[in-house]
């Protein structure tokens, strides 16, 4: 079969049958539920907490109840599991309580009372005091450059937080028994939790199971975030000796759970008198709330994209995550790149428009091109076919005669089109896979000649296990209904890595394809045999990355996208209305068409919402948007038409040349979609969300 060719997803029928077993679909008359308490100060000490007599039957855990330390493992051993001592922010988890019905439980948790002793606040990054971690690099010569610059343009754009909204919230259940701790929910990373309760714990490999449900979204916040959930779950069956189910509600799951970073960007250009690009000086500054969490690789991961897919020659970057006491930010679509990637190709859209010059053209005269060095100093190995595909989008949307056409309208409605830009780098960073995640895969054979794909990726709806076995069948020449890929369990499957930065496919593929290419040579029918797979360098680095400089070859490869937006605005009510959004990818080779497109649709859809509507407020630490009825996301009714194409370029260390895939549509919306709303007013714009207010409050001035 053509590997492209989309096939019957292999969880297409339980889900469709409604058989597939979400957390809370699973159900026992011997479970316990457990609810949380949590802070309602963004910083205070915990004076006193006064429990009432406690009920036969229920029972309280405290983070004095944890065997061995009362932090949460993720990077590092960072937030508390529970904190009764002095909470950070708002929505913090003080204690649990755990009951045989869901309602007993938060009945008794409603009695309980707690005395705060307030302590200062800080809420506002520009004020925080507390770096949680920094990092910075230098390309070039940018001192000097600065100095001998003719001009020098700067901006300040920021971006705001964002809320994962996945379908299914947080949920754990787990069980204690006989020494053996063994929690199921929703998660992407099982061997994050499994490491994490053996930290917590004190078990062993062998005292801890960790199983997949199926899972209704993730997004990266079912990443990071589980851990804790987990280890709360885990507490709860440990303390009360019961399985325990703990499930949060929307307005739980929304005040708690990590969000998208929000970051303020300084971007400082020097130009010659002709105006050209000469250097850049970029300030990146994150809001990472009250912990650090996995907030160091997400503030690196933005840095080394801070130029996205444009060249200069001089740079000097610098970044940093702040302490606020405001909810934990963490792992989302994009980590970190989104942010940065938005900032710089729309500070390049606005020299254009400071020069008087064509701001499509003068970007793309930017854009990298094969044999190019990145912002870090890095190489551009492979074919960059940006160009190219920027004149596909242009084509395919009509974008210079609706550009022309729209300049013309006057009425109450008006249209406007813009493009966005984006390169990125494909999974993990640096050395990162070779020397700290250091995956394995297996592929097991059964007797009957039927093959088990085992791995840690889990499928979260985006299709990867289905696309895991067309690797395998394809390889091993077989036919797809041979091959199986299971939920993982973390006493049957090897630790493959998280699934995260679009590494599966480009990472785990390509271990899967190359154990099946071992067993292809090795088959014995009617025998069962199991290959196990290690990760290991396909391709040398041209410049080695230096984790102590950030220079070097941030990536192994990269991805490419080009997005147009058009969209009417209402004068009057400054409401605007998305009318088409096009992208073209460059995703390596296409291993399934229609997981793939999906894949395009939902990340160009999700990246609207972010560069348009999904407002998050937070005043005084309280998150104002805390239910779906009032923290806005797309629904079908606001999108228009979706237009998505590919350009084919093999990646050589990829499965069939497969790389990262799934963010690449995300990043790319947010400046398309300010371009085309700058298009129909004449104004700049230098935050997102842009929402109808900002629109509104910018029409009231003179241009």
């Amino acid at each position: 079969m053509s590997i492209s060719r989309p096939v019957k997803r292999k969880d297409f029928d339980e889900k469709i049958s409604g058989r597939a077993k979400f957390v809370d679909d699973y159900q026992s008359p011997d479970y316990y539920h457990a609810c949380i308490l949590r802070s309602e100060r963004p910083h205070a000490r915990i004076v006193s907490i006064n429990i009432p007599e406690i009920p036969e039957d229920t029972w309280v855990a405290r983070g004095r109840d944890v065997p061995v330390q009362n932090r949460v493992l993720v990077d590092i051993p960072d937030q508390f599991i529970l904190n009764d001592v002095e909470v950070e922010y708002v929505g913090e988890a003080i204690l649990i309580v755990v009951a045989k019905t869901k309602a007993k439980a938060r009945r008794f948790m409603e009695q309980i009372s707690v005395e705060y002793e307030d302590l200062p606040t800080c809420f506002d990054v520009t004020e925080s005091d507390t770096i949680l971690h920094d990092c910075r690099f230098v390309k070039g010569d940018p001192d000097k450059v600065f100095n001998e610059a003719h001009e020098v343009f700067e901006e300040v754009l920021t971006t705001g937080f964002q809320e994962h909204a996945y379908l299914e919230p947080q949920g754990i259940v787990a069980e204690y028994r006989d020494g053996y701790m063994t929690v199921c929910g929703a998660m992407q990373c099982p061997f994050y939790i499994h490491n994490a309760i053996k930290h917590a714990f004190g078990f062993d490999d062998d005292h801890v199971r960790v199983i997949q449900a199926t899972v209704g979204g993730g997004f990266g916040g079912k990443e990071d975030y589980p851990s804790v959930v987990g280890l709360q779950a885990a507490l709860a069956s440990y303390v009360s000796g019961k399985p325990v189910k703990l499930v949060f509600d929307r307005q739980e799951d929304i005040i708690s759970t990590t969000k998208r970073h929000a970051a303020r960007m300084i971007y400082k250009t020097a130009l010659d008198e002709e105006g050209n690009i000469l250097a850049m000086d970029v300030n990146v500054t994150l809001d990472g709330g009250a912990y650090l969490g996995i907030s160091t690789t997400v503030i690196e991961r933005s840095l080394v994209h801070c130029l996205g897919p444009y060249v200069v020659d001089h740079v000097r970057a610098y970044g940093c995550v702040k302490k606020t006491n405001q909810v934990v930010t963490g792992a989302f679509r994009g980590f970190g790149d989104p942010q940065t990637i938005f900032a710089v190709d729309t500070h390049l859209a606005h020299i254009a428009r400071h020069l008087g010059r064509d701001h499509v053209e003068y970007r793309r005269s930017y854009l990298a091109q094969q044999g190019d060095r990145t912002a870090t100093d890095g190489l551009y190995r492979d074919p960059v076919f940006i160009r190219e595909m920027a004149d596909k989008v242009l084509e395919q949307s009509d974008y210079y005669a609706k550009r022309e056409a729209y300049s013309k309208d006057t009425g109450r409605y008006r249209r406007g089109i813009g493009i966005g830009f984006l390169g990125r780098g494909c999974g993990f960073a640096g050395f990162a896979e070779r020397d700290f995640v250091k995956g394995v895969v297996r592929i097991r054979k059964h007797a009957d000649d039927t093959v088990e794909a085992l791995v840690s990726s889990t499928d979260m709806g985006q299709g990867i296990h289905t696309s895991f076995c067309k690797v395998i069948a394809e390889t091993l020449e077989i036919p797809l209904s041979q091959v199986s890929c299971p939920r993982p369990d973390t006493q049957r499957v090897p630790n493959s890595g998280p699934t995260n930065a679009s590494r599966s496919m480009q990472i785990v593929g390509r271990m899967l394809q190359r154990a099946a290419l071992r067993l292809k040579d090795e088959w014995i029918p009617g025998k069962e045999q199991v290959i196990e797979e290690h990760y290991r360098e396909e391709r040398d680095a041209v410049n080695p990355w230096n984790t102590k400089t950030f220079n070097g070859d941030g990536f192994a490869t990269y991805g490419w996208s080009t997005t147009v937006t058009e969209v009417e605005l209402d004068t009057v009510t400054s409401e605007v209305r998305l009318v088409n959004i096009w992208g073209v990818f460059d995703i390596g080779r296409i291993i399934d068409r229609n997981l793939v497109e999906g894949q395009m649709h939902g990340g160009l859809v999700q990246g609207y919402g972010y560069a348009s509507m999904e407002k998050m407020e937070i005043e005084n630490g309280v998150i104002m948007q805390d239910r779906l009825n009032n923290y806005i996301i797309p629904t079908a009714y606001d999108i228009g038409g979706i237009h998505v194409d590919f350009v084919d370029n093999p990646y050589e260390a990829g499965p069939f040349g497969a790389k990262g895939a799934a963010e690449l549509p995300f990043c790319g919306v947010a400046s398309s979609y300010v371009n085309a709303v700058e298009n129909v007013t004449q104004r700049v714009y230098l935050s997102i969300p842009l929402t109808p207010e900002k629109i509104f409050e910018s029409l009231q001035e003179e241009v």
